[in-house]
Parts: structure tokens; sequence; C-alpha cells
């Protein structure tokens, strides 16, 4: 059972997105001034990791947003089988960015890989936490009628026919995990559990570029957005 971690997280996205490692930011629910940062396909570390992952995601730039709207970037350091980060006092929001360089997978033409990892902690600003045209690929929840829905933005725009995946606070069924696909405004489906979400999804970008002498055409945005409905 994927394990509810009071932590800030980092994973990496490579399969099916409901199933894939993937990079996600939670809170640490015992220190809100403390987070750390790990690589998984849940909420929680994962041993397995390799030094060589690390070493692609030790850029990552992490920002700390409090309720006026204020950022201060905040730095993560490496652990064994995680990073840690500071989270200042009066944090809302963490979000952050690592280029991981190009990659192809089997005959596939390379593409460029960017993680956008994004945690709100407490209360479900009216917002959503949106981070705007900054942000290549983004997810924002919204919580109405004791009911949670998450819109997919790239640049500041919706995406339709996003697919996504949802790590449920609930097991429902045989699974604590669900998959949706976005509407013509970005939005997935209601969900009506209480208690902590991940949602995962992947966006390409039509947008040429070489990463370490590994030319590509096309960017792979991988988001992820931790949060907790109360």
């Amino acid at each position: 059972m994927r394990r509810l971690f009071g932590a800030l997280v980092l994973g990496f996205a490579a399969a099916a997105v409901a199933q894939a490692h993937a990079l996600y930011i939670l809170a640490d629910g015992g220190d809100p001034t403390k987070a750390i940062v790990v690589f998984s396909d849940e909420l929680a570390p994962d041993a397995n990791v390799k030094e060589a992952s690390w070493k692609k995601v030790s850029g990552i730039k992490l920002v700390a947003r409090d309720t006026s709207g204020k950022e201060t970037a905040i730095k993560a350091t490496q652990e064994k089988d995680h990073m840690k980060a500071p989270a200042p006092s009066g944090t809302k929001v963490i979000y952050g960015t690592v280029d991981y360089g190009a990659f192809a997978k089997g005959d596939a033409k390379p593409k460029a890989l960017m993680f956008h990892p994004k945690a709100i902690l407490g209360d479900v600003p009216a917002d959503g936490a949106a981070l705007g045209e900054k942000c290549g690929l983004d997810v924002v929840p919204k919580v109405e009628a004791g009911k949670v829905r998450f819109q997919v933005l790239a640049s500041g725009k919706p995406v339709a026919n996003a697919k996504v995946g949802v790590m449920l606070p609930e097991k429902k069924g045989d699974s604590d995990r669900a998959d949706a696909v976005t509407d013509e405004k970005g939005w997935t489906q209601a969900f009506d559990a209480k208690g902590r979400y991940g949602v995962t999804v992947r966006h390409e970008e039509a947008k040429p570029g070489e990463s370490n002498g590994v030319k590509y055409d096309v960017v792979l945005h991988s988001a992820t957005l931790v949060v907790d409905v109360k």
C-alpha cells in the first residue's frame, strides 16, 4: 500500500501515467519547516533509485510561496535515498522545475524531459495555486461541494484530452489509483474522497533543442500535484 509520507517527494515518469515513477512534492506533516525529495511511483521513497538519476535532478530549482504571494528560492541537498529542503515559515505552496535531459525509449526519437512538481500545504487556495504562463505544465485543483477536480494547464492554457493518473486517499475496489482524461477546458472528473491526492500528467511540446550533445524535437513535460482535501 502506498505510504502517505509527510515530506517533499520526487519521482521519475517513464511508463503509464498511473504506474510510473514521477516527481512529487509533499510538506512534512511533523515539521512544516522541513521537506524531503525522493524518486518513486508512490508517495514514498524508493531505495532502488540509482545515483545517476539523482545527479540528473540535483539542479532542481524549488520555490516556496507564502499566503501573500511572496516567493523564496529554497535549496535541496542530497541524502542517501532522498533529498531534503527547508520550507520557510508560512509556506503554502512549494513548486519546482528540473531539466532531466534528453532520453530515447527503444527506437523512438530522443525527447527532452522536464519535471514540474507542486504541493499545496493546507487548504486549497481559491486560484488552486496556479503557476501561470511561466510553468510548462501545471495541475490546479478546485474543491466544490466537498469534491475535488483537477485542471491541466500548459503555459497557463488548458490542455484537453490529457491522460491523468490520480493516487486516491482511499482504496476504491482493488486499487488506490484512478485514471482520468481532461475535457475541452482541461478538467478531470470530480473525486469525493477526503485526504491526500497525488496527481500525475504528461504533455508533449514540439520544441527542438540539444542536451548533452543529443538533439531532440520534442519536450516531454511531467507535472505532479500533491494536495490534501478536507
